[in-house]
C-alpha cells in the first residue's frame, strides 16, 4: 500500500480510510520501471488537516458546513437524544471498572479510546489503543492481573506517581455540542489527538466522541 508525489490529497485519505492504516508511505522513483524507489514521505490523516488548513484557515467562512454545529452533522458517535448516532453506541467506563474490561471493550466495539467516568458520566480521562504499550514498559503485563487491575492503576503506569489524577482530563481535547465543525477540527491540530470529547457545558458529562476518521469520512462522503 503506497501513493505518489502526484497523488491528490482526498486518494491518500481514501486509501488510510479503506485499508484502516495509520500511514501510507508516499513513494518517488526516477526511473520509469519502478526500480530504485525513494521514500519521501509518511502521509497520515492528521498531515493532511494540517494542509487543509494551511489553506482555508483564513477563508473558513466561505465554506458553510464549517460553521454549522457538530451536533447538526451527521458524524461521531453519540448518546441518545443529542445528536446523530452511526450505529454504535458510545462506549464508557468508570475508572474502577478492570483493565481487562476496557481491552475487550476496545476490541468488540472497534473503537481507538474509550471515555472514563465518573457516576454521573462526567469525563474524568480517556483509554487509549495507545495505552496499552505502558503494558510493555519494564514487562508490567507479565506480573499484572487484567482482571484485578483496575483502569485508573492502568492509567498510572504511563505517569509518574506524583501526577494528579484529576489532572489528567487535560490531555482529553474537548468541545461542546454548540461548537463549530471548524471548532473541532482544530483540535485535531493538537499532537497526538485522534478523537475529540463533546461535552455538556459545566458538568463536563459525556455526550458524543468524533474521531479524525468521522471527519474525513463526512468531508469525502
Amino acid at each position: 500500500l503506497q501513493a505518489g508525489p502526484y497523488d491528490n490529497l482526498k486518494e491518500v485519505a481514501l486509501k488510510i480510510l479503506q485499508n484502516d492504516v495509520c500511514t501510507v508511505p508516499i513513494i518517488h522513483s526516477s526511473s520509469d520501471d519502478g526500480s530504485f524507489p525513494q521514500l519521501l514521505h509518511l502521509a497520515s490523516l492528521s498531515g493532511i488537516l494540517k494542509c487543509i488548513f494551511r489553506y482555508f484557515r483564513h477563508v473558513s467562512g466561505s465554506l458553510p458546513v464549517l460553521q454549522l454545529p457538530i451536533c447538526s452533522i451527521p458524524l461521531g458517535t453519540w448518546v441518545p437524544k443529542i445528536g446523530e448516532s452511526n450505529g454504535r453506541p458510545l462506549a464508557m467506563l468508570r475508572p474502577s471498572a478492570s483493565l481487562s474490561a476496557a481491552l475487550n471493550l476496545l476490541i468488540h466495539a472497534q473503537v481507538s479510546s474509550i471515555p472514563i467516568v465518573d457516576d454521573n458520566d462526567s469525563l474524568l480521562d480517556i483509554y487509549c489503543r495507545s495505552d496499552i504499550t505502558a503494558l510493555a514498559k519494564d514487562r508490567v503485563y507479565t506480573h499484572i492481573n487484567l482482571n484485578e487491575m483496575t483502569i485508573h492503576q492502568a492509567l498510572q503506569l504511563g505517569q509518574d506517581s506524583f501526577y494528579p489524577y484529576e489532572l489528567r482530563s487535560q490531555r482529553c481535547q474537548m468541545c461542546l455540542r454548540s461548537d463549530s465543525l471548524f471548532k473541532v477540527m482544530e483540535r485535531f491540530g493538537n499532537p497526538g489527538v485522534r478523537q475529540v470529547i463533546i461535552v455538556e457545558a459545566g458538568s463536563k458529562r459525556v455526550e458524543g466522541i468524533v474521531t479524525l476518521s468521522d471527519i474525513f469520512r463526512f468531508l469525502l462522503s
